[in-house]
């Protein structure tokens, strides 16, 4: 009979790993299933064992021990009266109640260690019978930021392989040498909603007891091996391309277990296929080294690291129209020129503020009536701001009034007394607390605030607040669509950035949609008849830093900056088209035709010239927006550090160029004419395929 048993618990835990949902349905009733079943058998044993000689107290107690003892496989037979012994259907009874303790405690045990083990086996029927060349997206970690991620690339491309690796955060480093029996006993720590995810998904899942970042130097050579993930190696070396992500909030171990991953000496022998690390880090000024150093590195054995950073990602999506500054100044339509001052507000001036700052001080700098640059003013409050200020004025040394650092709390007196000085002009507020409620309450009580106290003001008002947990949005939505829809007819608005599941998606983490318009735009200025990519591995490749090294006799380190200084200039200049588009008043769709009458101005201009030939209304209006591209250019500089000198030495971080438009002669003017012209150009095409 013991083997008909475990024969009958064999199949059914078949069916149950082939049918995971079943199982979950059967786990989640687990409690009360147990209930029922144990007060079935104290009455099974009641009448096995109740005679007229016994006490029918002790029965009871004896039942309900026995009851129990169903539990882990055991039965009292033997203490059942001979008569209910003969007794077929008493007996029966007798079976199936036993068998449903035992089938509940195998249920109890499954839900233990039943996904790990299911995991297990569908990773290695993935590596014997699926495992072809394709993509590969290895996540260390589950969290929501991974979670998210996986999700939009199982949306976009289905047939990509997806895994997470599953980290017990708790155990230190010789856990490792736990007793075989301990390891298939431990649990996957995901949340059973995050399990319902990543089924949904088809995602595979191995558990390790710690990640790459936990390794020491010294055994970071073989990490899957080491961390028990050698059928994982075997699927990512069988992929044609694979991608790694570290995307916790623990920045310092995500750049620890890179960093690791880059010296696995079986990883680096993957000459076609190794791996792009993408590491979730503030673009500081370490972290951007490893991040640049990675793709220009002498070693080509070495693996790409990209650092993905919230804050700049959070920030980069206000570059769309709605919450560009453009939209909150006074454009005169004939010429391009601003007729009224900028103002905004920085509330929290930490890695997103400060991003923001950056942001506004690029985008909202334009040209006014008297072809200068026309006022700007920024306000950065923090309560830490002593610890701050002397970094930001060391890193922008060419920014001085433009940007007020102001020490206080948004609660203190001084923070509403900055508020109310400034309320009547004010057109940006950027709030970036680390802390939603907070932030909420502060936005709500700013718009409030704007609307008593604004008087006369036609000027827009947008109030950017950052949404930092996911938890939280709902709540944040419809708090500020309810205060926008209540004020239709006013010139204030409440709009929420930084969503976590606008962030981490394919076209931001991945495909880096930012960086394929860059190319793009790179490749209509150069006016290259080769493919985006390859103009710019022409321009931007790794194969020009040695001969830049011997032609501009700098070292790497300044050879690459210089690159990527150029690199993010084609980003600015990709960026900014929308800006230069709406002060063009070309903004809206319907205006295809009088775009296309610019298009042949860009087509006529003459190289190194900066004369247009059209009539003086439309000349002057392109000149201006040439203008507005050479300050836009001088401000990307001065956030990089720059200053103005007689001549340009990027090792000091002088640049020639840094002076008014006037003082340039007209060939440096023509390149700031070829920037408008690309962007015109570009944006032409996109409607003629529009259409």
């Amino acid at each position: 009979h013991l083997e008909v048993f475990f024969a009958l618990l064999t199949v059914v835990f078949i069916v149950l790993l082939r049918h995971y949902k079943l199982f979950n349905w059967l786990a989640k009733h687990i409690l009360i299933g147990a209930l029922l079943v144990w007060i079935a058998g104290v009455w099974v044993y009641i009448v096995g064992f109740y005679n007229k000689d016994v006490n029918g107290l002790s029965v009871v107690l004896r039942s309900i021990v026995s009851s129990f003892r169903m539990f882990v496989v055991s039965h009292d037979l033997a203490r059942i009266t001979e008569t209910m012994q003969h007794n077929a259907s008493y007996m029966a009874a007798f079976a199936i109640t036993h068998f449903a303790a035992a089938f509940i405690s195998f249920l109890f045990i499954f839900k233990m260690i039943g996904y790990k083990i299911k995991s297990s086996g569908d990773i290695l029927w993935h590596k014997l019978f699926h495992c072809k060349k394709g993509i590969v997206h290895l996540f260390w970690g589950i969290n929501e930021m991974s979670l998210l991620l996986a999700e939009d690339i199982n949306k976009e491309h289905p047939s990509d392989t997806i895994i997470f690796v599953d980290i017990d955060e708790e155990y230190e480093e010789n856990s490792q040498r736990k007793a075989t029996l301990s390891q298939i006993i431990d649990p996957i720590t995901a949340k059973n909603s995050e399990i319902a995810r990543l089924n949904k998904i088809k995602a595979l899942v191995a558990h390790c007891y710690y990640g790459p970042a936990q390794l020491s130097n010294d055994k970071a050579s073989d990490i899957f091996g080491i961390l028990g993930l050698k059928n994982i190696y075997d699927i990512v070396r069988k992929s044609t391309k694979s991608h790694f992500y570290l995307l916790s909030d623990d920045e310092a171990k995500n750049i620890a277990g890179a960093l690791n991953l880059e010296q696995d000496e079986r990883l680096r022998q993957l000459d076609g296929n190794k791996p792009t690390i993408y590491v979730h880090a503030r673009k500081s000024a370490n972290n951007e080294v490893l991040d640049h150093y990675s793709q220009y590195d002498s070693d080509t054995s070495r693996m790409e690291v990209k650092i993905k950073d919230s804050a700049w990602l959070s920030i980069t999506q206000l570059k769309r129209d709605e919450a560009l500054p453009v939209h909150c100044v006074d454009v005169d339509p004939d010429t391009g020129l601003v007729t009224s001052p900028f103002t905004s507000l920085i509330v929290g001036f930490g890695d997103t503020g400060q991003e923001a700052f950056k942001f506004l001080y690029e985008y909202a700098t334009f040209v006014g009536p008297d072809l200068k640059k026309s006022p700007f003013k920024c306000y950065a409050i923090d309560e830490k701001m002593n610890e701050i200020a002397g970094l930001v004025r060391q890193k922008m040394p060419a920014i001085t009034d433009e940007l007020e650092l102001i020490q206080a709390s948004v609660n203190s007196g001084l923070f509403w007394e900055k508020v109310d000085t400034i309320i009547n002009n004010l057109n940006y507020v950027v709030i970036t607390l680390n802390n939603d409620t907070v932030g909420l309450s502060l936005a709500v009580n700013l718009f409030k605030y704007a609307l008593q106290h604004r008087q006369d003001s036609h000027s827009r008002l947008n109030i950017l607040l950052r949404c930092y947990n996911s938890d939280n949005e709902k709540k944040m939505v419809e708090v500020t669509d309810n205060l926008n829809h209540s004020i239709k007819d006013e010139n204030i608005k409440i709009m929420l950035f930084g969503k976590e599941k606008e962030l981490f998606r394919c076209d931001t983490i991945i495909s880096d949609s930012i960086l394929a318009e860059a190319k793009e735009f790179n490749r209509v200025y150069k006016d290259s008849k080769v493919s985006a990519e390859k103009q710019w591995e022409i321009n931007f490749g790794n194969g020009n830093i040695e001969q830049l090294m011997d032609s501009e006799k700098l070292s790497r380190y300044h050879v690459i900056y210089n690159i990527n200084r150029c690199i993010a200039q084609n980003i600015s200049n990709s960026q900014h088209s929308r800006t230069k588009m709406i002060l063009m008043g070309l903004g809206q769709e319907d205006m295809t035709d009088r775009l296309e009458r610019f298009y042949q101005y860009t087509q006529e201009r003459e190289s190194n010239s900066t004369k247009y030939h059209c009539d003086e209304r439309d000349r002057q209006l392109l000149q201006n927006m040439a203008m507005v591209e050479h300050e836009r250019w001088i401000a990307l500089h001065k956030l990089m550090g720059y200053t103005y000198a007689a001549k340009t030495d990027h090792v000091r971080k002088h640049h020639q160029y840094m002076c008014p438009w006037e003082e340039l002669n007209e060939k440096t003017q023509s390149y700031d004419c070829r920037v408008v012209d690309t962007t015109i150009k570009i944006e032409y095409n996109k409607r003629l395929v529009n259409k």
